[in-house]
């Protein structure tokens, strides 16, 4: 939370340009402070207000920007900066200024040969295998944050969340953000200054791909184009329209010759030099994933939205097969269903076994149809041969589409109330001497929390793709691992660094390293045994604040205290940030000798090797001066936004941080086992909604779920706060919630 300052002016700028915020977020507009476009070249003066202090400090090192005094050469220079002025005390950032690029000349340009460690596309190879042969050896130290902590520990000024699924990857000395709304950005590696961020058109929601051999940057738009951006500078330098749109994340991947895209109901090749197309492939059915890619095979997967997996000959775009592994039926899964979805995952390929790995979104109350999972991999075998609805992972032949096995996988994600989105997508890995196998997030008993149900059962896994690799077990089968305890319904995204097993969880990165894997391992009794890594979290304060920003002991999680093992934290006693921020996604990348993490606020830490608790300071988005004309927008709106008496559930999130009493009609009625809730929308995601945790429905006559019914109109008063990226009032007394109508 900003906390607003005595001084009367200060208040009134704050609060009254918060509010306005606010409001634009509602309304989808733009906010008035935006810099004119009026003129194409905007002056270091100009953006005073608006560019946050580009000062950084790195150890013993300081880097200044130079002014920003140059106009980038593209269509309309005004559009190629965007930089975020306010935090919003809760919620997303409104868009306030666009202006040139940052100096993009004040880096050199380098223009890099292949380099096969060098985390350059999402999930790290066009094969999107989630894995990379370069290792950052612990211990790790703080090197720097962008669009987080400030230098004190709390929430940066100009702070916004980032798009699902969005991974930094590096290429030329530059780390590149999806950034959604904001556009593109690209930091320098060595210590995370803006080097410049661009806006070409649309929103900018799927993770960038960096080409050395064009030395660019191809970015995938919500409104259907592919924009090839010049690496050093962000200048568009070609592009290509498809004619569709999507504003899911459908990032590029990047081949010698050649980028590959999904839009639409196609499948693209494009020459990535000439950006002229190659060949389209139509699914029939709107693509709902990123294309991956076999070398060995030359073909290209993807999935629509029909749940059919495609398979392309790359030479010419033409189908080899088309297949449907699942029997369910395309649509949301909701609560409980026979329906399942493609979007928000990606194919994965294990290309030593011919497979790829495909996954799909279920119910869910697939938590509870095996309560737990069973132990054995017999008996999960066993069930899943019963149970095909059941299946969250699938093995196909990249020469047939034919299924190679059950996958001994159950579904989960990061869930809640009803609700489980896109569960975690498998990490496939090579070893040196040609064994492949996958690693995943797996379910079985016994559980590592009580009550050992199928909330409980999720760990760390090995899932085998043969028979061979280790004896006694075949292919489909899974080995437990060591690990860092996370729910079913909160289970982490997977990323790998040798042997570095990563986890990224909504409110902690976990990180462990495989000691050992042989074949004695892998029981539920006998896990694959690891040790701990630094782990990260949102915000902690059980160890005071340091600017190394470690706690060695363990962390603690402000305002929702679970303790994780010791590392490093992002805020320091911010609480529950990514409930402001909320992506629904995490994830670690490892690059260069660097390794980021990206938080579900759209926070980006970098950590190297070092001493993990030598003195550093480096944080980006220093607070911003508030301007006269600030003031007098935040003085003009005091009595405007004023919260009316009552206010209907759709406006909830205009008035976050204030008590009020929000009224609506309940569409969803459920409990989880952790909270009620009382949902104005079905599902519920998105909308204001009321929890009444576990602690207090002892202060109901009855379960709080049974009191109230789908239908009724409602009346919650209470203060409103943030959950999961939406307006929630915490119900701890029944005098809160008031039945006003049928």
């Amino acid at each position: 939370m900003v906390r607003l300052k005595k001084s009367k002016t200060r208040v009134l700028a704050y609060l009254g340009a918060f509010l306005f915020i606010l409001y634009c977020a509602a309304q989808s507009l733009p906010s008035p402070l935006d810099v004119a476009a009026s003129s194409q070249t905007s002056t270091e003066s100009d953006l005073t207000a608006y560019i946050p202090n580009p000062k950084v400090t790195l150890q013993s090192q300081s880097f200044i920007a130079p002014p920003t005094d140059q106009t980038a050469a593209a269509p309309n220079a005004a559009e190629k900066l965007f930089l975020p002025l306010l935090v919003r005390a809760a919620g997303t950032l409104v868009p306030t200024a666009t202006a040139t690029a940052i100096n993009p000349t004040a880096t050199r340009t380098a223009t890099l040969g292949p380099s096969t460690g060098e985390w350059s596309q999402h999930a790290h190879d066009a094969q999107h295998t989630g894995y990379t042969d370069q290792v950052v050896a612990a211990p790790w130290r703080w090197k720097w944050v962008w669009n987080g902590a400030n230098a004190s520990g709390g929430i940066a000024t100009g702070k916004f969340g980032l798009p699902r699924n969005s991974q930094p990857v590096t290429g030329g000395g530059r780390v590149y953000i999806a950034a959604g709304g904001n556009g593109v950005y690209a930091l320098n590696s060595a210590n995370g200054s803006p080097l410049w961020n661009t806006r070409p058109g649309g929103n900018i929601n799927s993770t960038p791909a960096y080409d050395s051999g064009t030395n660019a940057v191809f970015v995938l738009s919500s409104n259907g184009t592919l924009y090839k951006l010049d690496a050093a500078t962000g200048n568009t330098s070609g592009q290509f329209a498809t004619g569709g749109s999507s504003t899911l994340p459908l990032p590029p991947s990047v081949l010698s010759d050649r980028v590959l895209i999904s839009m639409g109901t196609k499948v693209y090749a494009i020459n990535k030099t000439t950006m002229a197309q190659l060949w389209a492939y139509d699914a029939g059915s709107a693509v709902h994933t990123p294309p991956a890619y076999s070398p060995s095979r030359n073909r290209v997967i993807a999935i629509s939205e029909d749940l059919m997996v495609h398979a392309i000959n790359n030479a010419n775009g033409t189908r080899v097969w088309s297949i449907k592994p699942t029997p369910l039926t395309a649509g949301d899964p909701g609560q409980d269903s026979n329906s399942a979805e493609s979007k928000y995952g990606w194919p994965v390929i294990a290309e030593a076994h011919g497979l790829v790995l495909v996954r799909y979104r279920l119910d869910w109350q697939t938590l509870w149809t095996w309560n737990p999972w069973p132990s054995t991999n017999s008996a999960m075998r066993a069930n899943l041969t019963n149970r095909p609805d059941q299946q969250a992972i699938f093995a196909l032949s990249l020469d047939t589409g034919a299924s190679a096995f059950i996958a001994n996988v159950g579904n989960g994600g990061y869930g809640d109330g009803g609700y489980i989105p896109m569960g975690p997508q498998p990490v496939v890995k090579r070893f040196a001497n040609g064994q492949e196998v996958a690693y995943i997030v797996m379910r079985g008993a016994p559980c590592d929390a009580s009550p050992c149900d199928g909330r409980w059962d999720s760990h760390l896994g090995e899932m085998e793709l043969d028979s061979t690799t280790v004896s006694g077990y075949q292919a489909g089968d899974v080995r437990y691992i060591r690990n860092t305890f996370f729910p079913t319904d909160e289970q982490a995204n997977l990323s790998m660094s040798g042997d570095y097993l990563l986890g990224g969880h909504w409110m902690f990165g976990l990180a462990h390293a495989i000691t050992d894997r042989s074949a004695s391992r892998g029981t539920s009794s006998n896990r694959i045994q690891t040790t701990d890594l630094p782990h990260i979290i949102t915000s902690a304060s059980n160890c005071g604040f340091s600017a190394s920003h470690y706690c060695g002991s363990s962390l603690i999680q402000d305002g929702d205290p679970r303790t994780i093992p010791g590392g490093f934290y992002i805020y320091y006693n911010q609480g529950t940030v990514y409930d402001r921020y909320w992506s629904e996604y995490a994830s670690w990348v490892v690059s260069n000798g660097i390794v980021y993490f990206v938080s579900a606020d759209g926070a980006i830490v970098a950590l190297e090797s070092g001493a993990p608790a030598a003195p550093v300071a480096n944080t980006l988005f220093a607070p911003a001066t508030t301007t006269p004309a600030a003031m007098k927008l935040a003085q003009a709106m005091l009595n405007v936004n004023d919260t009316p008496s009552v206010i209907p559930y759709t406006d909830a999130r205009r008035y976050a941080g204030q008590t009020a009493t929000v009224e609506g009609t309940l569409q969803f009625v459920f409990n989880n086992g952790v909270a009620a809730y009382l949902g104005f929308k079905n599902p519920h995601q998105g909308e204001f909604k009321a929890r009444v945790l576990k602690e207090n429905w002892n202060n109901f006559d009855a379960p709080p779920e049974t009191l109230f019914q789908v239908g009724q109109r409602v009346r919650v008063t209470g203060t409103i706060e943030w959950y999961q990226g939406d307006p929630v009032i915490y119900v701890r007394v029944p005098a809160q919630v008031q039945i006003v109508g049928p």
